[in-house]
């Protein structure tokens, strides 16, 4: 026997007016950079893994090539 499935409970969950500022900060890279604006040493990891990935992506770039 099928349970009827309670559509007033699962209807209250969705929002029918989602603002353009929400889905924006729902973006990974937007949390990224928020956390870097109050995080000095978050910052400074971000920036040396750059650097890093730069400098692997060029040493492969010149041994392929």
């Amino acid at each position: 026997m099928e349970l009827p499935m309670n559509t007033e409970k699962n209807n209250s969950r969705i929002r029918e007016g989602v603002e353009l500022r929400d889905l924006i900060k729902m973006q990974t890279e937007v949390g990224l950079i928020e956390s870097m604006f109050q995080s000095k040493t978050l910052t400074a990891i971000v920036i040396i893994i750059i650097i890093l990935l730069g400098g692997f992506f060029m040493f492969l770039s010149k041994v392929a090539g």
